[in-house]
């Protein structure tokens, strides 16, 4: 509980630090210096916005000291304000108390303005980094900011003394002297902030996709701080009023860095920050190379033609204005990949992706593997739905039906206004929706090469399988017309000849009508044999007895020699009618076409299924006309595969795989 309340006691420092200092300021405006009302109003308004923020994001997350520190950003500036504004009271015919002493201080006060910024620095986003070095590196950067005021202030050169200091209070030393001692404390600052800054460079080599985030964020916010400093340093140098050389450094410190650091610890990912960033920085290079690149040219002009010459601003301003637009790409290109490497690496790895599959390099079912790749979400899933789906069900790529997990994050696509899948994301998040989206956008292309091949898989099985089940209904019709024609009709017609047969011998072999009996008798077998060639026509009988069986029995009368060899295979009902048929019809095409001396019938397992080959040493140049696209047909009617090898002159090959 002690540690509780030194913690809420240090955070509640900065609200009293700032309350005081505009206090002072206050009396200091109504009062005896005469500071202006509107900017004492002015001053507090800025410098509360980072006061305020801190106070806010401290209620918010309570567990973190950023919220601490982003109140010192406001807090101790305007203590540095206060005590210039006591101090200066000195110079008046009615000084404040103290007014003396912080009249020195004041010289060297100006450093406190770093401190908020610094502290940001060192405490961002979770706390001071682990281990004795970095509680050693806050303290010297108190330390040399402390060194740094005591020297500016107690330590005075001979020949410059200020009139309003006392002599009591200072060290007077030689001028060399107290410039090496200035410039001591000035690298020792320099040091500290150097430190400072790389405690966030540690932070993003160590941390993970949160922190570098939220560390983006201080960058974008904090990252035109030195750049406006160096420029009131230059601007003071030229001779602008304080107040103006440095307001864009104020306004940077004040308002800037703490939106961005609110955003940071509350909302890291509501915007792309990457882009942000690189956005930032390719427009503030390109606006620092144009101005160079103007004042080059001016110059160069100057000298040449004469100082002033309205050509050669013209001729300035028109060349900057051409080496804008390919400055600016180039800067953009090199900043986005500086600032943010994954979106570039992710932009290269989509692309080079895309080339790939357009160059037939690469297949299109691979685009879920690499959006789970480059997004870094190993749970990610890309569903779509299929041009022809009349449930509006999803599958993914493999076919599978497949159902979108309520409440998931997801990147809806579109293909002609329609809706045409979606990207299931494993780890929700405001930046992996932002990135699925870009990838979605690149690899496009191969999303729907992907749907669409596999709405044509779909279309070839499904007209596979009604094939197969028609060819299986057609099996099972023929068998059933075999049997009604054997077990049936065949059985009726010779009970009626057996009838007509027992009536012609109850008469006399000379009358007539046993002469008609006898023919009637005759067109009854001649009908009952033409039945029988019927029903082994529609099936072969021989196949009850199994293929190997039925084949030996259709080759053994061939007026050709045939070699056959025909494993134990085990086939359907209608891949063994099929296979049958295939031997009849190319023995048949042989026979007819071929003038062959020799057949050659091999049947066996191939792959999982069965094998047919049949071939000849005829004359070759087999055409679709000797019979082979109906062959084909009926192979194909089963899920089979026909491939027909007829060069002329060196025989043909016939060859059914199921």
């Amino acid at each position: 509980m002690a540690a509780i309340s030194r913690v809420r006691a240090g955070a509640a420092l900065p609200g009293v630090v700032f309350a005081g200092a505009c206090a002072a300021r206050a009396g200091a405006a109504f009062g005896a210096r005469g500071v202006s009302p509107a900017d004492w109003a002015v001053t507090a308004a800025l410098l509360g916005v980072p006061v305020v923020t801190g106070y806010l994001l401290r209620l918010r997350a309570p567990g973190t000291p950023v919220g601490a520190a982003l109140s010192w950003v406001g807090a101790a500036p305007a203590a540095v304000f206060a005590v210039e504004d006591w101090g200066e009271t000195v110079t008046t015919s009615h000084p404040w108390p103290g007014a003396e002493i912080l009249y020195m201080l004041k010289l060297g006060a100006w450093v406190w303005n770093l401190a908020g910024f610094a502290a940001l620095c060192l405490v961002f986003p979770d706390g001071l980094l682990p281990g004795r070095g970095w509680r050693i590196a806050a303290a010297g950067a108190v330390a040399a900011g402390v060194w740094l005021n005591l020297t500016m202030s107690f330590v005075q050169p001979a020949d410059e003394m200020d009139p309003h200091v006392r002599e009591r209070f200072v060290l007077v030393i030689p001028r060399p002297a107290a410039l090496t001692a200035a410039a001591v404390a000035f690298a020792g600052v320099l040091a500290a902030l150097v430190v400072c800054v790389s405690t966030v460079v540690v932070r993003y080599r160590r941390g993970g996709t949160v922190v570098r985030e939220q560390l983006r964020w201080l960058m974008l916010g904090a990252g035109a701080v030195p750049v406006l400093l160096a420029g009131g340093w230059a601007a003071e140098m030229l001779g602008a009023p304080i107040d103006v050389a440095y307001l864009g450094f104020i306004v940077a410190m004040v308002v800037a860095v703490p939106g961005a650091i609110a955003v940071a610890v509350l909302r890291h990912d509501l915007f792309d920050v990457d882009r942000l960033l690189g956005a930032t920085l390719a427009w503030l290079l390109t606006s620092l190379l144009s101005a160079a690149t103007f004042a080059v040219l001016v110059y160069g002009t100057a000298v040449l033609a004469g100082a002033g010459t309205r050509v050669g601003l013209t001729g300035a301003a028109f060349a900057t204005a051409i080496c804008l637009p390919p400055t600016h790409r180039v800067l953009h290109g090199l900043a986005g990949r500086l600032v943010d490497r994954e979106r570039t690496v992710m932009d290269a790895r989509v692309g080079e992706f895309v080339r790939r599959v357009r160059d037939g390099e690469a297949e299109p079912e691979e685009a879920e593997e690499l959006m789970r790749s480059v997004l870094g979400d190993p749970g990610l899933r890309l569903l779509v739905r299929l041009p022809s789906g009349a449930s509006g069900a999803y599958v993914d790529l493999a076919g599978v039906p497949a159902e979108v997990p309520e409440g998931a994050a997801c990147v809806p696509l579109t293909a002609g206004g329609a809706e045409a899948g979606v990207i299931v994301l494993g780890a929700a998040s405001a930046r992996g929706l932002r990135r699925a989206r870009e990838v979605a956008s690149q690899a496009r292309l191969p999303i729907e090469v992907s749907r669409l091949r596999l709405e044509l898989r779909t279309a070839l099985e499904e007209t596979r399988s009604s094939r197969e089940r028609l060819a299986l209904a057609a099996a099972a019709e023929r068998e059933r017309l075999a049997r009604d024609l054997h077990d049936g009709t065949q059985q009726q017609i010779i009970a009626v000849g057996m009838r007509l047969r027992s009536a012609q011998r109850a008469l006399d072999p000379a009358h007539s009508v046993h002469r008609d009996l006898e023919a009637a008798v005759d067109a009854l077998a001649d009908t009952v044999a033409d039945l029988r060639r019927l029903a082994h026509g529609v099936r072969p009988g021989r196949l009850e007895d199994g293929l190997p069986t039925a084949l030996r029995a259709l080759v053994a009368g061939c007026p050709v020699p045939v070699e056959i060899e025909v494993a134990d295979v085990t086939a359907s009902e209608a891949v063994a009618m099929t296979a049958y048929f295939v031997v009849a019809e190319a023995v048949a095409n042989t026979l007819k076409h071929a003038r062959a001396s020799t057949i050659h019938v091999v049947v066996g397992p191939h792959r999982g299924g069965l094998r047919v080959e049949v071939s000849d040493d005829g004359a070759g140049g087999a055409r679709p006309a000797f019979g082979l696209t109906s062959i084909r047909d009926r192979v194909a009617s089963v899920g089979g595969e026909l491939t027909v090898r007829s060069p002329a002159g060196a025989g043909t090959t016939i060859r059914a795989t199921f």
